[in-house]
């Protein structure tokens, strides 16, 4: 029995460690490609795009980009791994999938509009696999969780 608990406890480490390296790369990769008036085309990243904004002034916009595409998500992966008490107290993951969602009403605005196009990039794949690795994460402990309450 404790074999099995050792592999089990392995997989969750495997796991958060594949949800961070993702998050990472899905953070440093571009998320998209901005086609405008069929001339001009520009790549970003959560790390370009907060970059840009910071060196415009735009203080506000930058944190909160950083605050929710990587600290939110940062610490969402140390809650499950450190299992503090403080983390738990947070409801971080009702931030899982914001920055997905404002991505696809970008997409929806390309797809509905002749002035520009986007297409998803690789960094957008690794930061929604990263997203799903931690409600993978979820799932388990929990099915862990019930199972040992019966």
């Amino acid at each position: 029995m404790q074999n099995k608990n050792d592999i089990k406890q392995s997989l969750l480490k495997l796991l958060i460690f594949f949800e961070f390296m993702f998050l990472l790369l899905g953070v440093s990769l571009p998320l998209a490609t901005i086609d405008e008036f069929w001339f001009f085309s520009s790549e970003f990243s959560v790390v370009s795009l907060a970059y840009t904004l910071f060196n415009s002034r735009e203080y506000a916009l930058a944190t909160i980009i950083i605050a929710f595409g990587l600290i939110f998500p940062i610490l969402k992966i140390f809650q499950h791994s450190l299992q503090s008490q403080f983390l738990q107290t947070l409801p971080l993951h009702k931030f899982a999938l914001l920055d997905i969602f404002l991505l696809s009403f970008l997409v929806f605005g390309g797809k509905m509009s002749y002035f520009y196009a986007v297409d998803l990039q690789l960094g957008f794949y690794f930061m929604l696999f990263s997203i799903l690795l931690s409600f993978l994460h979820i799932i388990i402990v929990n099915y862990q969780f019930k199972k040992s309450k019966l």
